[in-house]
């Protein structure tokens, strides 16, 4: 049965904020949303601008019984200061289970979000996730 990954990056829009905040926002709140919808949280708002499942990004080849999905997705900050980002502020679920879940690749492109970086006061930035997800 094939999977649909676009529907896959709502759940993109779930963001890991126990870093930030000390909660752990799975237990306490899902955000639903389409690609093309701005979600917010009160340090950011996100938008999932495209979501494609691929075989390669950028010369890496996903693992057998595994693919990619590449997520382009635009941050903005609306805190008011500047923030401490990760890539590991994102993650992709694709179930209820514990381990229905993925970070994304770690950055080897220039196109793909940073492991850390600063989103200064009001500034957007763009990049792609890199999940590798099974097939």
């Amino acid at each position: 049965m094939k999977k649909s990954w676009k529907l896959f990056a709502v759940v993109l829009a779930l963001v890991c904020l126990s870093a930030c905040v000390g909660v752990n926002p799975l237990a306490e709140k899902k955000l639903d949303g389409v690609v093309g919808d701005t979600l917010s949280n009160m340090f950011f708002d996100w938008t999932v601008n495209s979501a494609e499942s691929v075989g390669e990004y950028e010369g890496y080849t996903a693992a057998d019984g595994y693919q990619l999905l590449v997520c382009n997705v635009t941050v903005d900050n609306t805190f008011g200061e500047a923030l401490p980002m990760y890539d590991s502020d994102f993650q992709v679920q694709w179930g209820d289970g514990e381990e229905d879940f993925a970070w994304s690749l770690d950055a080897y492109s220039d196109k793909m979000m940073p492991l850390e970086w600063e989103l200064a006061t009001d500034e957007s930035a763009t990049y792609d996730l890199v999940f590798e997800v099974p097939a």
